[in-house]
């Protein structure tokens, strides 16, 4: 197994960094496709802006490289806006186009009701709604540390694997095969997190 972190530059990743020394596991930091080469896991993560991100993935001529290796069977992980990209679109700063690597689209919280408190921040419980391998061994509505506005929907049920409530019940995990994300930070939610990062390079 070789693990990659992909890094564009516009996620501090060293938690992410912190929680695999920790974990003791190898991985590799890529920022170009030639540096995927040999990688079978790899982790997308991401804060900011969708459509900067976006961009960011393309101009690092990443976006066919990551739809390769989904195809491949190589296992991704999507954390916050980086699981956020998975999918067709988002309306943040206007329409985006995404990954489209799921059928959904992400909306802001304001667009279901503009008196809902935004950004989404600390801790929250995920109530499991299948069973996955990234969840092993993690108890139903662990606490995740979450930090976000936009939230992602139209999915179809069969690919969410949590849900959490923030006003009402949006999806904050989903598995489709090899495809993995969460809308939360499993690198700041410290024991489950921890664990759900090593069920992710052990078991998925």
């Amino acid at each position: 197994m070789k693990l990659g972190i992909i890094d564009l530059d516009i996620a501090n990743i060293g938690s992410l960094e912190s929680a695999f020394n920790k974990l003791n596991i190898k991985y590799k930091i890529c920022k170009s496709e030639k540096d995927l080469i040999n990688i079978n896991k790899v982790i997308l993560p991401g804060v900011g802006s969708f459509k900067a991100f976006m961009k960011k993935v393309k101009d690092n001529d990443l976006e066919k490289k990551i739809k390769e290796m989904n195809i491949n069977n190589c296992s991704i992980l999507g954390i916050c806006l980086g699981f956020q990209i998975l999918f067709n679109k988002s309306s943040e700063h206007g329409i985006s186009q995404g990954l489209k690597l799921i059928e959904g689209q992400v909306n802001n919280f304001k667009e279901v009701d503009k008196n809902i408190q935004t950004p989404h921040v600390g801790w929250n419980s995920c109530k499991f709604n299948l069973p996955s391998k990234l969840f092993e061994n993690v108890l139903d509505n662990s606490d995740f540390y979450f930090t976000h506005s936009y939230f992602a929907s139209k999915i179809d049920k069969k690919f969410v694997i949590s849900r959490t409530f923030y006003d009402f019940n949006f999806v904050s995990a989903v598995q489709k095969k090899n495809l993995y994300g969460v809308q939360f930070h499993p690198e700041k939610s410290q024991s489950a997190g921890l664990k759900l990062l090593k069920n992710f390079v052990d078991f998925c």
